[in-house]
């Protein structure tokens, strides 16, 4: 018999927990999921507070394979829509459709004419520079243009930092490309087709984004909420919780931020391992969410590279589904990234936020605001720097080394999906099995028979 711990009820730590239980072996391992909250679902959690649901910032779903659509909509059942994107972006004191690479049409003119100018440079003449930094990426392939008035501001008011300090690791698949063509077609016409990995997306029509983690972790055994790891003894390959149980395990998957994850080790580990942690950066994220009187908005998410506006990006959770507010009213998520280091005046976010949304006229006054809902989220975004890549390194090294696998957003330390947490689970799960755990069964029935 294997025990496996996993620490984190999260979407990994489900993935995880649901893979082994897929296996239906029950005499080679067991499987504890160990988590910290009172429920599990970790940042896929949805609040409600007088009649309006509030996830934890926008949760929508872009599915990318197959086992992990199945599953939600086994779970969910008939309980699930499809809806094509309406995001925006506000700049300039108006809506622009968003990608901004492709969708000048409604800028001042001479912002159009910039941002297409400095694309075409791009476009035909082969770029010759090195591309180090998250900045030179964003110049190399969309322009001057493009990277004034829309990348460089708004990565800034995510990641809190100059694009400049990070490197082109954190583009992937979720910056959406362009091309000649599109970007003069979305400068002479508002609608010049849909871009990017999130063009459509699914959502449940009740219960917020958490009646899928409610369905998925009905599947799965061994859950205990209420109960965190506050020790991990790699010597004696077991944990101690927070209700002092010593729960011994022979593969522990954490999903907990990974820096965390180190630093609850509590034996002496090498100093490299610790100095790797500490170079890991990230930034936090205040979550504002309020329930306001009347109809407002048609639009899903609006991006707002605005330095003079508080918050990166806002949402509209009642346009996701009807049931997230009471009748009549509405909804709005707010995104707003701050540095951990430094923190944030909470009550003071709420009042610039409030005063920002009657700029943008998305509510013509405070009076309309009835609910207000505030999550603060300590670990929101990665940072990719220079360091990152070395440090993960010389951290996954002495973790697997000990039969511990860092696993999902802030386990990996990269920006992932729902889906791309959940599956990371599964993948890392089933490698354990399959690499470890049947291949010592397999040995132990070899040499029985010898």
């Amino acid at each position: 018999m294997k025990n496996i711990v996993v620490i984190g009820g999260g979407l990994a730590g489900l993935g995880a927990a649901w893979k082994l239980k897929q296996i239906k072996e029950p005499r080679l391992l067991k499987c504890t999921v160990l988590e910290k909250e009172n429920r599990v679902g970790g940042l896929c959690r949805t609040e409600n507070q007088s009649g309006f649901l509030f996830d934890y910032t926008g949760h929508l779903l872009h599915f990318r394979t197959e086992q992990f659509r199945n599953l939600v909509f086994s779970v969910l059942e008939k309980n699930i829509d499809k809806r094509n994107r309406s995001a925006w972006i506000y700049s300039n004191q108006v809506y622009t459709k968003y990608p901004f690479q492709a969708n000048l049409f409604g800028l001042p003119q001479n912002i159009v004419i910039e941002c297409i100018y400095e694309y075409s440079k791009k476009y035909f003449n082969d770029y010759k520079g090195e591309i180090n930094t998250f900045d030179d990426w964003i110049r190399a392939y969309f322009g001057d243009g493009i990277a004034r008035h829309f990348m460089i501001p708004y990565n800034k008011k995510i990641y809190r930092r100059d694009p400049s300090q990070m490197t082109p690791d954190c583009t992937g698949r979720f910056v959406p490309s362009s091309n000649l063509k599109l970007l003069l077609a979305g400068a002479l016409s508002e609608n010049c087709g849909e871009l990017g990995y999130n063009s459509l997306f699914h959502y449940p029509i009740k219960g917020g984004i958490e009646s899928m983690v409610k369905g998925i972790s009905s599947q799965i055994d061994g859950v205990s909420v209420g109960e965190s790891v506050e020790t991990i003894l790699p010597s004696e390959k077991k944990v101690i919780t927070s209700k002092k149980r010593k729960i011994p395990y022979d593969y522990l998957l954490s999903s907990q931020p990974i820096t965390l994850l180190v630093n609850s080790i509590g034996e002496k580990i090498p100093s490299l391992v610790t100095r790797s942690a500490s170079e890991l950066k990230h930034v936090s994220v205040l979550n504002i969410n309020l329930g306001v009187k009347g109809t407002i908005s048609n639009k899903h998410w609006v991006y707002i590279p605005q330095e003079d506006m508080l918050f990166h990006r806002i949402g509209f959770p009642h346009n996701f589904s009807d049931t997230m507010a009471p009748k009549e009213h509405s909804s709005i998520y707010l995104e707003i990234s701050y540095d951990p280091k430094v923190g944030i005046d909470i009550e003071e976010a709420k009042r610039r936020s409030i005063n920002d949304l009657e700029k943008m006229k998305v509510i013509e006054s405070a009076d309309q605001v009835v609910c207000e809902n505030v999550i603060d989220i300590p670990f929101g975004y990665v940072i990719f720097d220079k360091q990152r890549n070395t440090a993960l390194s010389t951290i996954n090294k002495y973790l697997r080394d000990n039969k511990i696998y860092s696993i999902g957003r802030f386990g990996a330390w990269e920006y992932q999906s729902m889906e791309d947490s959940f599956m990371m689970g599964v993948t890392v799960a089933e490698k354990v099995y399959k690499r470890h755990i049947r291949f010592s069964e397999s040995t132990k029935r070899i040499t029985h028979k010898e």
